[in-house]
């Protein structure tokens, strides 16, 4: 275990360096060299004073790696010291742009994002004008440009356009992230011009030739989605993969099938370690196995979970060459070692912190619990059956579960989503997961040749055709399973934990561990005592107590998770008029609030999670009473993200009071003006028909609420609802000249279906299956006109027409496709 306690010495060094550098204790200008030197000659000094003592060897090689490790970081920070020679020095921001040509060869295949490419290139050289020469210049910098006509690996181009920094957003730092990729230029509004195709050919290029061939034979094999996934399973390339599909594999807690992991590379091992065996006798075959690793960690990308894989998979069969037993976790750590030695930064990647979790989860805990499970479950099967069955369950689910301990709670830090359902959906898709490595490799090894000669296809592409049938078949069904179980309600549960709650886990799970070793020194009698204490009665009872709340909480939670449907709630208020929209993954925007905020509270209560505080919009079509009366005590119940009103400020003391409110939060407010869009997420959108951006004013000058009121299409697949606000007659029939009323599933009518109020033109232009009046529960000033509900039941029958006083709350839900009525 010594290379383990100097890995994670090494590692708390490069963590410490970062720590200081953050707080300008480090940095470019200090410490200098000489306190480097001190540092390393008191270290050195502390291990040759130590290592007459064997007790003192491990402390003082431990601090010697904490040195190095921390000098390590020095020599690669985030944010780098420039110099004239680096591109990087040339940055300017969005408020100082500084223009450039820079010339430079793409790096490596471009990244396809639907029309675009997202590509990265070694810069050579860059121009700052037109008649200067051009500066040598070392770095990368990173554009995104039209997918066609398209880039390929190795051109060499020359990119005008705007130098920055990369940007730092609300909950994610893309400059890190880039730097840890090497790259600290982003190039804006980029004007691409090809110098030479080509240019760097050698290994890369063939390499990289290579998989591009094997994309097209995955794609002339399979169709999609299959074809894609495969793509990503044995390439690494997932860009083809439907953002959809990718976001129900992440619900249902298994993206770490379609992206390149251990599980990938223990097969790939494992295959040329059978075959160049077999060839070649188990001694000989190292150095090939080994070249093999390497060579597919490099065909799909080399990323860092992909080179923590390979790395154990070379120690593992570097071990059984030398004929020594390998421990795992001391391959783990060497592994991590290594990727962090050749880059530091590589401890804030996310994939590599997930990847070496759960590799280590599962060192630790899923032989125990194999154990375990066997125990339990092997006196209650029949004895003929029981290994197999065991042996299924082991693979499918124990592994699965072991690795989700010390995983889950860094999803929940860095996603704030976990799966419920991904025990079962890994159960379900696991076991055939192996197959589409195997067949799937063999089809794409049979189908690359075929390309070479019509004769060769004649004969190799049928065979490849029907090697394809059995990865088909598996991705079919890994596709089902994960579609119908990322279709539950309860699928993920939004979770959000800080850094406090991600090591107080951590924390208790290295008690829970150190309990069971009594003879530690210190605090394994300690540990014991505290042990026993938790087995009385009185806390067995609390316990029991507690679990119970949790769990209660738990299923409240999952009862209120979003269902994947379009949800709109014509509130019932007993004045004014409140919609509350909840979109297929949670978003909440609330149109209006009524006159009261008590009655509006109290509607969004029963609609709205109780652990749910956040509203991500709230729209105000008009500044009148019965619209904003309700809003007033809003930003104290709720975190508002967004507000969208109409531009005219209007006179009123509940909007005065609202507009301070706004002010006092620090709340963004837009505009809403004709042509304004809403990307609510899922292709749900909220489009502004009017006003415009000029008001509207009466004849005595004054500026009319109706004349001005915000009218709204919520849109969502085949189905839309038209919000009328409180428009006037002359508004929608303005509306329906334009064209800009479409047929609609639902319409709200505006000011409570008055007469004066009443458009045939729009009637027959939204042509509705439904309608929805607010009208008061005693209507005393008679809104709701006679002739308007009978021309708007005409159109959308009996069973189409809603009215707020006689139904209350009016509920629809759509899958984008139709509309039902929630009871």
């Amino acid at each position: 275990m010594t290379l383990v306690y100097l890995a994670v010495a090494w590692a708390l060094g490069i963590w410490l360096s970062r720590w200081l550098w953050s707080l300008g204790v480090f940095g470019c200008a200090a410490p200098t060299e000489w306190v480097w030197g001190a540092l390393m000659a008191a270290a050195a000094a502390g291990l040759a004073l130590a290592w007459r003592r064997p007790r003192g060897r491990l402390p003082a090689s431990m601090g010697l790696l904490l040195v190095l490790g921390a000098l390590r970081f020095q020599l690669t920070p985030y944010t780098p010291c420039l110099t004239p020679d680096d591109l990087a020095f040339y940055n300017g921001d969005a408020q100082r742009p500084v223009r450039a040509a820079v010339t430079g060869v793409v790096l490596r295949p471009p990244e396809e994002r639907d029309t675009r490419l997202r590509v990265r290139i070694e810069a050579e050289s860059i121009s700052l004008g037109q008649e200067e020469a051009p500066l040598p210049v070392r770095g990368r910098a990173l554009f995104t440009v039209d997918r066609y006509p398209g880039l390929q690996h190795g051109d060499r181009v020359a990119v005008r356009g705007s130098l920055e920094s990369p940007p730092i957003f609300e909950g994610f730092d893309y400059r890190e992230y880039l730097a840890r990729r090497n790259v600290h230029t982003l190039i804006q509004q980029p004007e691409v011009t090809v110098l030479e195709r080509g240019a760097a050919q050698g290994f890369w290029h063939a390499l990289y030739a290579l998989r591009g061939e094997a994309q097209e034979v995955i794609a002339r094999l399979l169709p999609e989605p299959e074809a894609s996934l495969l793509t990503g399973i044995l390439l690494g390339v997932e860009s083809g993969i439907d953002p959809a599909l990718y976001d129900q594999f992440n619900r249902t807690g298994v993206s770490h099938i379609i992206v390149i992991s251990g599980f990938n590379i223990t097969i790939v091992a494992g295959l040329m370690t059978a075959i160049f065996g077999r060839l070649l006798g188990p001694k000989r075959a190292f150095w090939p196995v080994v070249a093999g690793i390497v060579l597919y960690v490099l065909l799909v990308g080399a990323d860092a979970v992909v080179v923590r894989a390979g790395l154990m998979g070379i120690l593992v069969v570097w071990a059984a060459y030398l004929g020594r037993q390998s421990t795992a976790v001391i391959s783990l750590f060497v592994a991590g070692f290594l990727m962090t030695l050749a880059n530091p930064l590589t401890l804030w990647d996310v994939g590599f912190q997930l990847s070496f979790v759960a590799t280590l989860s599962l060192i630790i805990f899923a032989t125990p619990m194999s154990q375990r499970f066997e125990a339990a479950l092997r006196p209650r099967l029949p004895a003929g059956s029981a290994s197999t069955l065991i042996g299924f369950l082991n693979d499918a689910l124990i592994v699965t579960l072991a690795a989700t301990i010390l995983t889950l709670p860094l999803i929940a830090y860095y996603f704030g989503r976990v799966s419920i359902v991904s025990p079962l959906t890994n159960l379900l898709v696991l076991p055939v997961q192996p197959p589409v490595m195997i067949w799937g490799g063999l089809a794409v090894i049979v189908g690359l040749p075929a390309s070479l000669h019509p004769a060769l296809e004649t004969v190799l592409w049928p065979v490849a055709r029907a090697l394809a049938l059995i990865p088909w078949l598996a991705l079919t069904w890994t596709v089902a399973v994960v579609q119908r179980l990322a279709a539950l309600p309860f699928a993920s549960l939004e979770v959000k934990l800080g850094v406090v709650g991600l090591w107080s886990y951590f924390a208790l799970i290295g008690l829970l561990m150190l309990s069971r070793r009594p003879s530690l020194p210190l605090v394994g009698a300690g540990l014991q005592r505290v042990k026993a204490a938790l087995s009385s009665a009185r806390l067995t009872s609390l316990a029991a107590s507690l679990l119970v709340i949790a769990g209660s909480l738990l299923a409240l939670s999952l009862h209120s998770q979003p269902d994947g449907r379009l949800h709109v709630h014509f509130l019932d208020l007993e004045r004014g008029e409140a919609v509350l929209i909840v979109t297929p993954d949670g978003q909440q925007v609330l149109i209006d609030g009524g006159h009261s905020p008590t009655e509006l509270l109290g509607e969004l209560g029963r609609h709205i999670p109780f652990y749910d505080r956040t509203l991500e919009l709230v729209v105000l079509t008009h500044a009148g009473d019965e619209r904003v009366g309700g809003l007033v005590e809003l930003a104290q119940r709720f975190g508002i993200e967004q507000v969208v009103q109409a531009p005219f400020p209007y006179p009123a003391t509940a909007y005065e009071s609202w507009l301070r409110t706004l002010r006092a939060e620090g709340i963004p407010i837009a505009p809403a003006e004709t042509g304004g869009r809403v990307l609510l997420g899922h292709g749900v959108s909220l489009d502004v028909l009017h006003p415009g951006a000029d008001p509207t004013l009466g004849r005595d000058g004054e500026l009319k609420p109706e004349e001005n009121s915000v009218v709204l299409r919520l849109s969502w697949g085949d189905t839309s609802f038209l919000l009328l606000g409180d428009a006037s007659q002359a508004t929608q029939d303005a509306l329906a000249s334009s064209g800009l009323i479409q047929p609609a599933t639902v319409v709200k009518l505006p000011q409570g279906g008055r007469q004066a109020a009443f458009s045939q033109a729009l009637l027959e232009a939204a042509q509705p299956q439904q309608a929805v009046v607010f009208v008061q529960k005693d209507d005393r000033f008679r809104q709701l006109a006679a002739p308007v509900e009978a021309a708007w039941r005409a159109v959308v029958g009996e069973d189409g027409w809603r009215r707020t006083d006689l139904a209350g709350t009016v509920s629809f839900s759509s899958d984008g496709r139709t509309v039902t009525i929630e009871r």
